[in-house]
């Protein structure tokens, strides 16, 4: 009988929902109501009431905050995840230093080659992103990849001397760190959360302070999960 009322009750709800997304338009459609309205509004009058310049950084730090928030700590998260089962395991005896493997002569050069100027690329996408195409993200993620691939040069162990271990937990969380110091200003001083608020320089300045902690946050946090899942390797 109960399973009976389970089976009635989802033909019922999905039946409702069917006859719901049959009523939607096609996908893409300009007569839909998304593109009449709501994407026209962001269109229009987007980037002066987000407070960038480029359209998609005002929805994704401004209009959609919370969701990118939400992100940067889900990044974050998974990284204390796997640095805590990572230790975990190291607990359990003593820690074997791994081997260092020989280096193509070819990809050694290469990659000391292009390194300042994957740097300085990555820099110019962080600065740059609420401007131009780019971002914190997709900076993070390029610098996280040149990491590693010094890693391959260098050996993991002089990377791990590279960063700054003392206050290397803190410079982790920096992006969620930065992000809710930011949904606070922007309460204090513009009466909502995540508010970016005038002078157009104030704007400026916490755009780019938003960009540059998502992208220290994501090139450490790719580079943690690389050294780590590099340790267990080797253990």
């Amino acid at each position: 009988m109960r399973n009976a009322l389970a089976l009635l009750i989802v033909i019922v709800l999905a039946g409702l929902m069917m006859a719901g997304v049959s009523q939607l338009p096609p996908p893409g459609s300009p007569d839909g109501a998304v593109h009449r309205h709501v994407a026209a509004h962001y269109i229009d009058g987007g980037t002066e009431a987000g407070g960038a310049p480029n359209l998609v950084t005002a929805v994704l730090l401004n209009y959609r905050a919370l969701d990118t928030y939400g992100e940067v700590v889900v990044i974050f998260a998974a990284l204390v995840a796997v640095l805590a089962v990572g230790l975990s395991g190291h607990s359990r005896g003593p820690r074997r230093q791994p081997d260092e493997l020989p280096v193509s002569p070819v990809v050694d050069r290469i990659i000391r080659l292009l390194a300042p100027f994957i740097a300085l690329f990555a820099l110019f996408m962080i600065l740059e992103g609420h401007v131009l195409p780019g971002g914190g993200f997709q900076g993070g993620v390029v610098l996280g990849a040149l990491l590693i691939l010094l890693s391959l040069v260098l050996g993991p162990r002089r990377i791990r001397r590279m960063l700054p271990t003392p206050a290397l937990f803190w410079t982790r969380a920096i992006a969620p760190l930065v992000f809710a110091l930011t949904a606070i200003a922007g309460l204090a001083l513009a009466g909502w959360l995540f508010a970016l608020p005038e002078p157009a320089w104030l704007r400026e300045l916490i755009l780019v302070g938003l960009e540059l902690a998502i992208g220290i946050g994501a090139a450490l946090a790719l580079v943690g999960f690389y050294l780590s899942l590099e340790a267990d390797h080797h253990d």
